[in-house]
């Protein structure tokens, strides 16, 4: 058997691919694998935030044009770039086990390294509106500055150089998938707890889209995935589509399987930094997690359009 997959070329994506192509292997051994690379334009343009590009899934529809012209058989995502709704004949079928889902502080290793110790008036580097309205919330006393460079490693280097920026908020797993090659820097970094910053959707997962009617290869990507993590994954796709939510909105959530519970954590802040800020926990079964993701959603607006 013989797969094509299409993904992006940063450093990152090809540790995640692999990462994919090694949980393939663990139900299907003897599949043999060629990667197809795909730039998109959220690589290409380098000098804008990605909220500012104007394509909604910047990193995700060029990516699976791959499959929809037969060029690949599955592609590789970073759930938390997947909009809410991919193209027509698509289906999100496999989900990895997944990294830490939060975001981190990173900054040199001779900086404070906790969000509430940064001096007045540091520079925290972010191109994601969720991540700006947040720390303002809590920090209306620092500098956030749109940092771009779309992949881990590069914003890592922009920090590491110095200059523009004292911090830098990223995806921890981001982090740990690229540990190896950043372990000898520099840095240190603090995780951010999720009721002072809610993930995006998605993040720590990496996920598999294939061609709906693959039956064979979406079977296959069904019995690869981990079942805690789709259990997490379903509930924060179904809390995305019920809020409507997407890069232009400051908005998180994150679902937490532990036993025969998940948790399921979800805020939204004023898009400037301002005073309002509205978080939700509600805990459901593992059986229905898109049932807790839609009452999640539900909640969070209702408390949002009260206040």
């Amino acid at each position: 058997m013989r797969i094509r997959i299409a993904t992006r070329g940063s450093k990152l994506s090809l540790i995640q691919t692999e990462i994919v192509m090694n949980m393939i292997r663990s139900v299907e051994p003897n599949v043999q694998f060629d990667v197809i690379i795909v730039r998109t334009t959220g690589d290409i343009v380098q000098d804008k935030p990605l909220y500012a590009i104007g394509v909604k899934g910047i990193f995700e529809k060029e990516v699976n044009l791959a499959l929809l012209r037969n060029e690949a058989d599955i592609a590789v995502h970073s759930l938390k770039d997947l909009p809410s709704e991919i193209s027509p004949g698509l289906v999100v079928a496999g989900f990895s086990p997944r990294d830490p889902p939060f975001d981190i502080l990173v900054v040199r290793d001779d900086y404070p390294s906790d969000l509430m110790s940064l001096p007045s008036g540091a520079r925290v580097g972010t191109s994601s509106v969720r991540r700006r309205a947040f720390l303002l919330n809590v920090r209306r006393d620092i500098s956030i500055n749109v940092i771009r460079g779309g992949n881990v490693d590069t914003r890592i280097n922009k920090l590491i150089r110095g200059g523009d920026y004292d911090a830098i908020v990223i995806a921890e797993a981001g982090l740990v998938r690229l540990m190896s090659d950043v372990k000898s820097l520099n840095i240190k970094y603090t995780r951010i707890p999720p009721d002072v910053l809610p993930p995006a959707p998605g993040q720590g997962i990496i996920a598999v889209v294939a061609r709906e009617k693959d039956t064979d290869l979406v079977d296959l990507l069904n019995r690869a995935s981990d079942p805690r993590t789709r259990a997490e994954a379903l509930a924060e796709r179904a809390f995305l589509r019920t809020v409507g939510g997407g890069c232009h909105v400051p908005v998180g959530g994150i679902a937490i399987h532990e036993g025969d519970r998940v948790e399921f954590i979800a805020g939204m802040a004023d898009l400037n930094g301002g005073e309002r800020k509205v978080l939700v926990r509600l805990s459901g079964s593992p059986s229905n997690p898109e049932e807790l993701g839609v009452n999640a959603a539900r909640e969070l607006l209702k408390r949002w359009n009260e206040e």
